[in-house]
């Protein structure tokens, strides 16, 4: 199938490792040309060389996406370099505390919410306009399973993840008369950095075994019986980009191994 996504240009926030770079990786094997963001500037560069390595086109577009001057900088920096962005992919994320809600730090609830939600706000209101503009433009937003169903130890994330979800549905109905698709793909467990992170930081506190019997518990939560791997969250964002996914808008596309169903 040609998803015709040949030279179209994609800008994908916290590209600098795990999914991110997942994403761009696929996005390039399909064809597109790639603006890697990530706040960590040599990390967005070894993803840049790893897409050129392949054949990509890339380039580097480090900035912070909670400074919404800083990102309408970088996206002109897109734009005079590439012509336009025809899809934009809001990955970035953090995660600061494991923690129960009554134990977290507001302060880091704060920069959870901002980097999640704001980021992400951040970037539409930068790119949009272009892709309206344009009357063309694809928007997914990586959100998660954890916003939709709940999930302890992680209200702050869930909270900030939620509000995504609402952006989602909400901005997708003020662009669609646009011809601009706006979805999110709802991840569950998936070995994301972050994830094997919060794994190793388990293991050192109760043990290997422990650690590995409370893995074996999590699996059986899933219908498949497995952990998602950042590729399964790719080829599901690589559909909605191409024009396959044309008449599909403002809706939360769960890829999970059949963790949660929501009706």
């Amino acid at each position: 199938m040609d998803l015709k996504l040949q030279n179209r240009v994609a800008l994908v926030t916290g590209a600098g490792q795990g999914i991110g770079r997942a994403i761009a990786l696929a996005l390039a094997a399909e064809g597109a040309r790639i603006a890697v963001n990530d706040i960590n500037a040599a990390k967005a560069e070894e993803t840049v060389a790893a897409l050129r390595q392949g054949g990509g086109q890339a380039m580097a577009a480090a900035c912070d996406i909670t400074d919404l001057a800083a990102i309408r900088a970088t996206t002109a920096k897109i734009e005079a370099e590439y012509g336009r962005i025809d899809v934009l992919v809001n990955n970035a994320a953090l995660l600061l505390a494991h923690e129960l809600f009554v134990d977290t730090k507001p302060e880091e609830c704060d920069r959870e919410i901002k980097v999640v939600l704001y980021g992400t706000m951040n970037c539409a209101r930068a790119v949009l306009p272009g892709m309206i503009q344009r009357n063309f433009g694809k928007v997914i937003n990586i959100v998660t399973d954890a916003a939709r169903v709940g999930q302890e130890r992680q209200c702050n994330y869930s909270a900030a993840k939620g509000g995504v979800i609402s952006f989602t549905k909400s901005i997708a109905k003020e662009v669609g008369r646009n011809n601009v698709n706006v979805n999110a793909v709802s991840p569950g467990a998936t070995n994301s950095p972050m994830r094997l992170e919060m794994l190793r930081q388990l293991t050192e506190k109760i043990g290997e075994q422990k650690a590995a019997e409370r893995e074996e518990k999590v699996k059986r939560a899933y219908a498949l019986r497995r952990i998602g791997e950042p590729e399964d969250i790719s080829n599901a964002v690589v559909f909605l980009a191409s024009e396959a996914a044309r008449h599909i808008t403002g809706q939360i596309l769960s890829v999970n191994g059949g963790f949660a169903m929501p009706g």
